[in-house]
């Protein structure tokens, strides 16, 4: 069994106030730059079809929309999660010779006088 060092400055990072994983930061920009991309497509077809002032403009969004796209997609959504309360582990209980007895009911080991060298205490 590992024991952990712990140290009492130490602060218990809970698992709530961690940021969201790679994996799903990347689907959402994925998503958003699709999105995008939607409404480029969305743009050159208006641009076909569209009388000449709306045609420029939609032309220009087709044209400027992939740089702001990527711009957009490359931005890591960093959210700040507030942390949530520390972790405070409960007291332990302390090994001692008041442990078993209340410590004012503790008198000492009992000892008993040794009787020495000429007395036989078997008998």
């Amino acid at each position: 069994m590992s024991r952990r060092s712990e140290r009492a400055d130490e602060t218990v990072i809970s698992v709530t106030s961690a940021q969201p994983g790679r994996s799903e930061d990347l689907e959402s920009r994925i998503a958003r730059y699709a999105w995008m991309m939607s409404i480029r497509i969305v743009c050159f077809v208006l641009a076909v079809l569209t009388p000449s002032p709306w045609r420029w403009i939609f032309l220009v969004g087709a044209v400027f929309l992939p740089s702001v796209a990527v711009v957009l997609a490359n931005a890591r959504k960093t959210t700040k999660v507030d942390a949530a309360a520390s972790y405070v582990p409960p007291a332990r209980p302390q090994i001692g010779p008041d442990s078993a007895h209340d410590s004012r009911s503790f008198t000492g080991p009992e000892v008993i006088p040794d009787p020495g060298p000429d007395r036989d205490t078997e008998k």
